[in-house]
């Protein structure tokens, strides 16, 4: 099953989050489809552009799927030496992140992995580097490839499931909501948490 990845926040904002998600590209199509139905909106869809209701609804759109997720926090590490570049150490979190959650996934998918990257956020130097860490990760029978995430169902999906997250850590009037709309998936084990402090990662 691929596994589409997207991340959420950064340096400056005090966190980042990413999420990697497991889904068949039929089943992302189909839930993607239905939501432009039920909402009447069109384009991309992206995390940080849908109000609660909506996100809330392309949960449960997705209970009709066969999925499962892994997302990555970072919050304490993302503070940088003094002097080094923002930048830089935004890319540093992206790929530790990264590498973490494709980690925790790899064990538990069946046969080879195909894991789908957004190609939006950084340049292409950096990604193609990305993308030959992670394709060590999954080996030689699995794929790492870039793709717009207007493209894939699968990326806009992760996008949004990466924004609530990002939005759950942030202290603000929307975080008790975006806790609630997660707050099954997460006891279920539909959902895995992992938090990303300093050099360690663990499961939360």
């Amino acid at each position: 099953m691929p596994i589409y990845c997207d991340e959420s926040g950064g340096v400056g904002r005090g966190v980042m989050t990413l999420a990697g998600l497991s889904i068949e590209a039929a089943d992302a199509e189909k839930t993607l489809t239905r939501f432009r139905e039920v909402t009447g909106l069109t384009g991309e869809l992206k995390g940080s552009r849908i109000d609660l209701a909506e996100r809330a609804l392309l949960f449960e759109i997705l209970d009709d799927a066969k999925w499962s997720a892994t997302v990555g926090i970072a919050i304490s590490a993302l503070v940088p030496e003094q002097g080094s570049d923002r930048g830089d150490h935004d890319v540093a979190i992206y790929v530790r992140l990264l590498e973490d959650v494709i980690s925790a996934m790899v064990p538990a998918a069946d046969g080879c992995v195909s894991v789908f990257m957004d190609d939006g956020r950084y340049g292409p130097e950096t990604l193609a580097l990305v993308r030959k860490d992670i394709a060590a990760i999954i080996g030689p029978c699995g794929q790492a490839q870039l793709e717009l995430s207007h493209r894939l169902p699968g990326l806009q999906i992760a996008d949004v499931i990466a924004n609530t997250f990002f939005n759950r850590a942030m202290v603000t009037d929307r975080q008790a909501r975006m806790a609630a709309i997660v707050a099954l998936y997460l006891e279920s084990g539909k959902v895995r948490l992992r938090v990303l402090s300093g050099g360690t990662q663990t499961d939360d």
